[in-house]
């Protein structure tokens, strides 16, 4: 039994678990609460559970969610939790749509029971139906590939080489974003695509770390690699700097970013592209790093990149990576810097007409001082974009400190102007 339960109230969640759990001890119920997830992303189908259990929510809100749910084509079926049993409202829940009502101050165990049991029989027997359909078949497909288990919701970016996907998983039971690329091998004999995806996916299984996307399954269909990760439903770094931040959201955001790096570090992994483009944002503007498709690894046999070549993005790149040397932690704190200068003032410290120019800057150009409110801010920026990495920071944990240090006394400074 796999359950989605859209409820506010802990005490409520957790007594349906208890429920559940008396007749399937092994139930596998996932927690949705409104007010910090927010609405069920519209391309959600909850295809992976055998029902949903909706609260009817703060001011008529649940009738309002149970209306939009059900009109989705293929819905799991969904069992409307009510504040009380007023008939009115149970018939309005049941004429918008609800396979059930239950009274959430007194569920009635053996209603309750009896309700999942017929919602999952009608649910499975749906799904059987619609699986043989040609319209499954057809979400099933991205780009060449035919990849089971994938319901295609949308297609988010195209690159060269590969397609990324935002696709429900029935085995995750939330929507992915699904990375498909053709699988070549170049004249030595390797895949370099299906290279750069494993090394993707055992670097983020390796570091587990709050702010390390999580990834999912890495796969083979139809000589395509697919790889299915986290979806970030509010976006990157970049989205969130266009909504404007102050310095002390600019700040926290560069502390997290240098505790994921840290994390990173430990392993022996090099991030190598870090930009806003490869920061995304969970809930509560929690930070996740993702794309290791350029990161080294010291203990990997196999080089991703080919040798002479300078990888990475111009902008975001530190003086020794520009030019193609021996990298170490301190490049990617290095880029951390540019971040950070790009949060606080909105612009990239150094811009020209072309990549050579910028990386030449990055090696020889002063650092632009950042704007007069700013001004205390600066020893921290000069010591993270210092042109030489042994006078920046030696590590991740240094530079987080020193980035908490300069937030509070940002937000005491601010406190004691407005006194």
């Amino acid at each position: 039994m796999r359950l989605l339960l859209v409820e506010e109230d802990p005490k409520v969640r957790s007594l349906i678990r208890h429920h559940v759990s008396c007749r399937w001890p092994e139930a596998q119920i996932r927690s949705h609460p409104p007010g910090v997830r927010g609405p069920l992303p519209v391309e959600f189908l909850a295809q992976g559970y055998d029902a949903v259990l909706l609260s009817s929510l703060r001011d008529g809100q649940g009738l309002v969610w149970l209306h939009e749910l059900v009109s989705r084509p293929g819905f799991a079926p969904v069992i409307f939790l009510t504040d009380s049993d007023e008939q009115a409202l149970r018939s309005r829940a049941a004429e918008a749509g609800a396979c059930g009502v239950v009274c959430r101050d007194r569920i009635d165990h053996a209603q309750l029971i009896e309700l999942l049991q017929q919602a999952r029989s009608e649910h499975r027997r749906a799904l059987a139906d619609w699986r043989v359909s040609a319209e499954a078949q057809e979400s099933h497909r991205f780009g060449d590939a035919r990849i089971p288990g994938y319901r295609r919701a949308r297609l988010l970016a195209r690159g060269s080489v590969s397609q990324l996907y935002v696709a429900e998983s029935e085995k995750v039971g939330a929507l992915v974003a699904l990375k498909v690329t053709p699988s070549r091998r170049d004249e030595t004999g390797v895949d370099q695509a299906l290279a750069r995806f494993i090394q993707e996916y055992e670097i983020a299984q390796r570091v587990r770390h709050a702010n390390i996307v999580r990834l999912y399954e890495l796969g083979v269909a139809d000589d395509h690699a697919y790889l299915a990760m986290e979806y970030f439903h509010h976006g990157d770094l970049r989205r969130r700097m266009r909504a404007g931040l102050s310095a002390s959201e600019a700040l926290a955001f560069a502390a997290q970013i240098a505790n994921a790096l840290g994390a990173l570090h430990e392993e022996g992994i090099l991030h190598r592209d870090l930009k806003p483009g490869n920061v995304m944002l969970r809930i509560n503007e929690q930070v996740a790093l993702i794309d290791f498709g350029l990161a080294k690894h010291e203990a990997l046999e196999f080089e991703v990149t080919d040798a002479g070549l300078i990888f990475g993005t111009p902008h975001y790149m530190s003086p020794e990576q520009g030019h193609g040397q021996e990298l170490d932690a301190r490049s990617d704190l290095y880029s951390l810097g540019v971040v950070l200068f790009e949060m606080l003032t909105g612009q990239k410290p150094y811009s020209a007409d072309n990549p050579m120019a910028i990386i030449y800057m990055h090696r020889n150009a002063p650092l632009p001082p950042l704007p007069e409110p700013l001004a205390e801010l600066q020893p921290l920026l000069d010591r993270m974009l210092a042109k030489r990495p042994e006078d920046r920071f030696p590590d991740a944990a240094e530079t987080a400190e020193a980035i908490e240090t300069a937030r509070t006394a940002w937000l005491v400074n601010a406190t004691a102007a407005r006194a």
